[in-house]
């Protein structure tokens, strides 16, 4: 069973409280409006992020992904995902996830683009298009959920949370979407 949304799960440091400016984020609020008609995001379901050279842009928590701004994003400049702490420049709380972003960006430096929705569709059919499961679910935005999720991270684009929603990823934020397009495509 999906647990409840409570908020952010860690302590947010700010050294700027003003939006980040990146002009790929034109590029990641199209992808979120897209994946938001796909119905797999929207309003505090799902976030979005890609790498910058200080770290990551991440969709703020609370975001309606459905109608987010450039400037509803914030850039994760520090992550301290055992002691729960983030240094962040932007206005808003980042994502409730970010953590998980952290990890996969430390994890994977391929990858650019970090793309996470729920689709009941995908978890259903998970095992059928070999799509790749955490072994226990864990609670959203903690660092249990960043261990459990390098399980399966090594060389997958695609993966599920347990009981959660799948995480996708990309050397470009269109590599991302395409992953999460062609196994909606195959459900």
């Amino acid at each position: 069973m999906a647990e409840v949304f409570v908020g952010v799960k860690f302590q947010t440091s700010f050294v700027g409280r003003f939006s980040p400016f990146d002009p790929r984020l034109v590029e990641l609020v199209q992808w979120c409006h897209t994946l938001a008609r796909w119905g797999i995001v929207g309003h505090t379901v799902g976030n979005l992020s890609f790498r910058t050279a200080n770290g990551f842009i991440i969709s703020r928590t609370g975001a309606n992904l459905a109608t987010t701004t450039a400037e509803e994003f914030v850039e994760v400049v520090d992550a301290d995902v055992a002691g729960r702490r983030l240094t962040v420049i932007g206005a808003y709380e980042p994502s409730s996830e970010s953590m998980m972003h952290s990890t996969i960006y430390r994890a994977r430096r391929e990858v650019v683009a970090v793309f996470h929705g729920h689709s009941a569709k995908l978890l259903e059919a998970a095992d059928r298009l070999r799509i790749p499961v955490t072994e226990h679910e864990q609670p959203y935005g903690t660092p249990e959920l960043s261990l459990e999720i390098q399980k399966v991270l090594a060389w997958h684009n695609l993966f599920i949370m347990r009981h959660h929603g799948f995480v996708s990823l990309g050397r470009t934020m269109s590599e991302a979407a395409r992953w999460i397009e062609q196994a909606l495509a195959r459900v």
